[in-house]
Formats: C-alpha cells, sequence, structure tokens
C-alpha cells in the first residue's frame, strides 16, 4: 500500500479519471451526449460509474480526502470546474456520499 502513494502508476489513474471526470462539465460536450434518449442514458452511466469509482478509491484509500472534497464540490457546482449545479450531477453527489459514506 505504501508504494502505491508514490507510483507512477497511481499518478497516471489520477491523470485519466480527472481529464474523465472534467468531461461532465464541459458545455460542448455535454451538448453532443445528450442529443437523444439514447446518447443521455450512456452519458449518466457514465457519470455514475465515473462517481462510483472515484468513490471506490477513496473507500480502498487510495484516493487522498483533498481530492475527494474537489469531486463534491464539482458536483455540487462550487468549483472552477463546475459552478453550475444541475439535477444530474446533485444526484452524483448524493451517489458519492453514499459510496463513502462513513469512511469520510
Amino acid at each position: 500500500m505504501s508504494n502505491l502513494k508514490h507510483s507512477l502508476y497511481r499518478k497516471y489513474l489520477f491523470e485519466v479519471c480527472k481529464q474523465c471526470f472534467e468531461k461532465f462539465f464541459d458545455a460542448d460536450e455535454k451538448k453532443k451526449q445528450t442529443k437523444d434518449i439514447e446518447s443521455t442514458m450512456a452519458f449518466e452511466g457514465k457519470l455514475f460509474g465515473n462517481i462510483e469509482f472515484v468513490g471506490e478509491l477513496y473507500r480502498r484509500k487510495i484516493l487522498p480526502e483533498s481530492t475527494l472534497i474537489s469531486v463534491f464540490e464539482s458536483l455540487l457546482g462550487i468549483s472552477e470546474t463546475n459552478e453550475v449545479a444541475d439535477d444530474l450531477v446533485i444526484e452524483g453527489a448524493v451517489n458519492l456520499m453514499n459510496k463513502v459514506g462513513m469512511n469520510f
């Protein structure tokens, strides 16, 4: 476990997760992904899957608390990544809180 804290794999994993997560708040990307009901459902599935993954990383003590807090801020619309909260991302914040629960 201590080796994972300083590993290159962890760094790349966080970078890829961050890039994927930030796509959910890009207005152009969101518009493109939600043009019909099927793509909207796929977009929601990807968002909630990403949130589930973040929660699991935190529960396994791979993701630091500061990163989890910034994810919550993004989901609640109080960060530079996302300044607008809509029903979908609020639901994502609730799902994340359900996942990390007492660990947080």
